[in-house]
């Protein structure tokens, strides 16, 4: 085998111990910095007195004292819901990214554009929208003069907690599994349409390559339900549905707080998430799920792509006519449940002028339409600095935590010990497991020590909310890229070194290619996740800032209008933006093809050039 050769002085360096000790630097302070705060929080559990919340040194009263029945039975209620809701959100968002990436359906972009509008509205918003739209005197009834009670009573129960939760999740299981069906190759098809398999176990083996990517979609969807707050104090509460993230919330609201009762009760959470990241890692131990042909495709395929022709047998019977409307009335009756109906609640209210009064919302507050409420936000400096504020917060965020993600990826990939790795793997995804309102009051425990604060004093910062972010989302944006980076294996990189190419550069050359837009989608994802993320922001926020969430949810509480209004103008900043980066993404595959040419054109000539000079020697 041929290695790049290095000079014996770097040799000697690099097998130094002093070397090994820099190099672990990053990964030991990365580690530090996620794990350290969870794991004081944790420790109130059985440590309160070392936090100033007891007497005991050590202890299990808060497990004993905070395990009661009503505590059990929003266990029990969590977990039932966060697998039933994981198992919904990535059937559905399976057959969404085969069509949309896959079969190229009619309106592909226009659909993918939708998911990540649905992205774009939290929990909270899509079951204040919901209500809005259904409520007594609402839009429903403003509009046709008839009162849903029917589905309100639906809403405002187990079956309205999983609905707006399964919706949630399956942008979350759409972007973990779209990458890596968008660069599945046809060899698995291929190969069993050679041996005469029939068309279930065609796309049954085809389903089986993605089993990573669907693995790290259910868990992501899973960790994000049961940890989720705003479906829990919204509907549920509302429907006396015990949800464990709002128990916590209960624990940490009374006078005097329970955080020690908190921190016990998370401990479940904990426990809940590593079963489900150990099943996981069972089922994909000893397996090798990596295509060679993953972002690949011949030739004739991709001319026949670009046609719009498919060798999907599914495809070419949707684009009969018989057929053509079935995939299109599917994808238009989710996307009505899950972004239209909130959306209208949201929007429409916010031009009905109402607002809230001893706990309920009146959302109409006269018969005629109004865009008061838009010119109030646009007439105050401080609202729109909360929408700067998130977005400026939601950029850096998603930056680093994408950036940490895949360097903790490569670092598993290439470097680490599978027992270490395990280890920082089992650390990292126990942040998803933990709620955000709990992590954000280990942040705030961990950085207002005297010690910790000498050292980095960033408590009641804006520094603060962006760690609180990248601690939050990078085991996410970790998981995202996961799935992209298993598929596309090692044999390009090794193939590289073994053509004595440097290890940076062999994995510029043929690794970061293929993972290119599955970042950009992770990027995109987090920025949007981070800009109206509610409980990390309304713990953490400095006074100097208010972020957009915290101004929806918390400032404008009482004025149904305004904040509606805010929450539109928002989300029209976040489209903007998704489409600068999706001009930016075009352009850059146009100048990519202009360069490809270039290049063909320039060997023509040349092995045109060396024909004619071949011909001239002959001649003379």
């Amino acid at each position: 085998m041929t290695r790049p050769r290095h000079s014996p002085g770097i040799e000697l360096l690099r097998q130094s111990r002093p070397w090994r000790v820099v190099t672990s630097v990053p990964f030991l302070a990365v580690a530090v910095v996620l794990l350290v705060p969870t794991i004081c929080f944790l420790g109130l559990a059985f440590f309160p007195a070392a936090f100033g919340q007891g007497s005991s040194n050590f202890t299990v009263g808060p497990f004993r004292d905070g395990y009661q029945g009503y505590v059990l039975r929003a266990l029990v209620n969590s977990a039932w819901v966060s697998v039933l809701v994981s198992v919904l959100a990535v059937v559905i968002a399976l057959g969404l990214a085969w069509l949309i990436e896959r079969k190229r359906i009619a309106g592909a972009r226009v659909w993918r554009l939708g998911v990540w509008a649905l992205l774009l509205v939290p929990t909270y918003l899509t079951a204040l929208g919901l209500q809005y739209l259904l409520a007594p005197s609402g839009v429903v009834e403003w509009a046709t003069h008839w009162n849903p009670v029917p589905l309100s009573k639906l809403l405002f129960g187990p079956v309205g907690v999983v609905a707006v939760l399964s919706l949630r999740g399956i942008p979350f299981a759409y972007f973990a599994l779209a990458g890596v069906v968008r660069s599945l190759g046809r060899g698995l098809e291929d190969a069993a349409r050679v041996h005469g398999l029939p068309v279930w176990r065609r796309y049954w083996v085809q389903i089986g390559s993605l089993m990573p990517a669907i693995l790290a979609g259910l868990l992501l969807v899973f960790a994000e339900s049961i940890s989720d707050f705003g479906v829990a104090s919204t509907l549920a509460a509302n429907a006396r549905f015990p949800i464990i993230t709002y128990v916590v919330f209960l624990f940490s609201s009374t006078l005097p707080v329970d955080f020690p009762g908190a921190s016990a009760v998370s401990w479940s959470l904990i426990v809940t998430f590593a079963l489900a990241l150990f099943a996981q890692a069972k089922i994909l131990h000893g397996r090798r799920y990596d295509d060679p042909l993953a972002g690949f495709r011949s030739a004739p395929e991709e001319i026949n792509l670009r046609a719009g022709a498919t060798s999907d047998p599914l495809a070419d019977a949707a684009r009969k006519p018989r057929w053509r409307w079935v995939p299109l009335v599917l994808l238009g009756a989710l996307f009505l449940v899950g972004l239209i109906a909130p959306l209208c609640g949201i929007a429409v209210s916010s031009l009905l002028g109402g607002s809230a009064s001893s706990g309920f919302a009146a959302v109409v507050a006269k018969p005629g339409l109004s865009l008061a409420a838009y010119r109030q936000v646009f007439d105050s400096p401080s609202l729109l600095g909360s929408i700067w504020f998130s977005l400026r917060l939601g950029l850096l965020g998603a930056t680093f935590a994408v950036l940490l993600g895949l360097g903790f990826n490569l670092w598993v990939q290439f470097r680490a010990k599978p027992r270490l790795a395990s280890v920082l793997d089992l650390g990292l995804t126990a942040v998803i497991g933990l709620p955000s309102i709990v992590l954000g009051a280990g942040f705030v425990f961990f950085y207002d020590l005297p010690a910790v604060f000498r050292l980095l004093p960033i408590y009641n910062t804006q520094w603060l909310l962006l760690v609180g972010y990248v601690v939050g989302f990078t085991p996410v944006a970790s998981r995202l890229l996961r799935g992209a980076l298993t598929q596309v294996g090692r044999a390009p990189f090794d193939a590289a070194r073994v053509h004595g190419i440097g290890a940076l550069l062999a994995w510029g050359r043929t690794v970061l290619p293929l993972i290119t837009r599955p970042m950009v989608s992770a990027w995109c994802f987090l920025v949007a996740i981070i800009m109206f993320e509610l409980p990390l922001s309304e713990i953490l926020h400095p006074p100097s800032g208010v972020p957009v969430a915290v101004a929806v949810a918390v400032v404008l509480k009482s004025q149904v209008a305004t904040g509606t209004a805010l929450t539109v103008v928002a989300i029209l900043a976040m489209l903007a933006l998704l489409a600068v980066v999706g001009a930016l993404q075009v352009a850059a595959r146009a100048l990519s093809r202009l360069r490809d040419r270039r290049q063909e054109v320039a060997r023509s000539e040349g092995a045109r050039a060396g024909v004619a000079g071949a011909g001239a020697a002959m001649t003379h």
